[in-house]
């Protein structure tokens, strides 16, 4: 049976633990985007990437959209100049790492999240959405570690260190057990979706050109725009017939 932990307030031992807690996830964020700028400059590598690593922060972008996206564009425009390997890694571990710090805000944070506009509403949405998932694939409870891992990895809408956070607290797993398990789910899903994205463009390339690849990427950022906005204006819609 699942059994959603109780929320009661997380007391830590005093309120420089609670500070500590709370910035190193941003403290980290942006060191490693630093990092990408000393490496990149301002190229369009950069700024493609950085894109990328903030539109992943909102939904409905998974790491399913965005790196293919990500690798398209920055193959149509002919900014990725490094191997295969290195290109790859740069792309999908960029995405996996804001699953990497939006996990470790969360797990660290839970009760302070949930009470920041908007976000808070999100979460109790997740919570919800989460124990349905758990009711439907109740082996994700039995094998813990490799069941919240293995929800990572599998693409769909939910599925990234938001998500995962919120499962792991939905079955009372260990806050570290847990941020190990989603930074492994990441690792792994990231890569590869950014395996088959960069060999996927490259054969396209190779085919038709590299300036297909800049349609094909914009055709899709339409198509995903307009499901955003279906999606968010589907409920104020019917809110406004009743």
């Amino acid at each position: 049976m699942i059994g959603i932990l109780k929320e009661e307030e997380e007391l830590y031992e005093n309120i420089w633990g609670k500070l500590f807690l709370f910035f190193v996830p941003f403290i980290i964020g942006f060191s490693y985007v630093g990092l990408l700028y000393l490496i990149f400059g301002n190229t369009n590598t950069f700024w493609i990437v950085g894109s990328a690593m903030f539109a992943y922060l909102f939904p409905p972008f998974g790491k399913e959209t965005v790196i293919p996206t990500t690798i398209f564009t920055l193959l149509g425009l002919q900014s990725l100049q490094l191997s295969p390997i290195l290109s790859i890694s740069v792309v999908a571990g960029s995405v996996a790492y804001v699953d990497v710090v939006t996990s470790y805000f969360l797990l660290y944070n839970f009760y302070i999240a949930k009470k920041i506009p908007l976000l808070g509403k999100w979460i109790d949405k997740s919570q919800k959405i989460g124990a349905r998932k758990m009711r439907k694939n109740e082996w994700i409870k039995r094998l813990a570690f490799y069941g919240v891992a293995a929800f990572v990895v599998v693409p769909f809408q939910g599925s990234g260190g938001v998500g995962a956070s919120i499962l792991g607290r939905v079955i009372g797993m260990n806050k570290y057990y847990a941020w190990i398990s989603i930074i492994t789910g990441a690792f792994i899903g990231s890569f590869l979706i950014g395996i088959v994205a960069y060999y996927t463009g490259g054969a396209i390339i190779r085919v038709f050109g590299a300036n297909i690849l800049i349609w094909v990427v914009g055709v899709f950022l339409v198509i995903v725009a307009f499901i955003f906005l279906y999606n968010f204006l589907k409920p104020r819609f019917f809110a406004e017939s009743e």
